[in-house]
């Protein structure tokens, strides 16, 4: 990992990673806190299909190289839900 990731381009960069961690943030203390979570049935439904299971690696991939932060909480907020989907389905 480069420490030239960890640091914001600019103004626009810093606030969207600050935006995105925050939400990421929100996301995983909202989904650790409940065991079952109710899923819309559009994420229910689209389980079943391996290109959404492969487009949930791209964005962990992505967020990862945009921003180490944003991908372990991106990997962490999947990892939730695929318990989730393992236990409901």
């Amino acid at each position: 990992m480069e420490l030239d990731t960890l640091i914001p381009v600019g103004v626009v960069d810093g606030v969207l990673r600050l935006i995105l961690v925050l939400a990421l943030v929100g996301w995983n203390v909202f989904e650790g806190l409940s065991l079952r979570t109710p899923y819309p049935a559009t994420m229910v439904a689209l389980w079943a299909s391996p290109l959404w299971r492969f487009l949930l690696l791209l964005v962990v991939w992505l967020g990862a190289e945009w921003c180490p932060r944003v991908g372990i909480l991106s990997a962490l907020a999947v990892v939730m839900y695929i318990v989730n989907m393992i236990q409901i389905t």
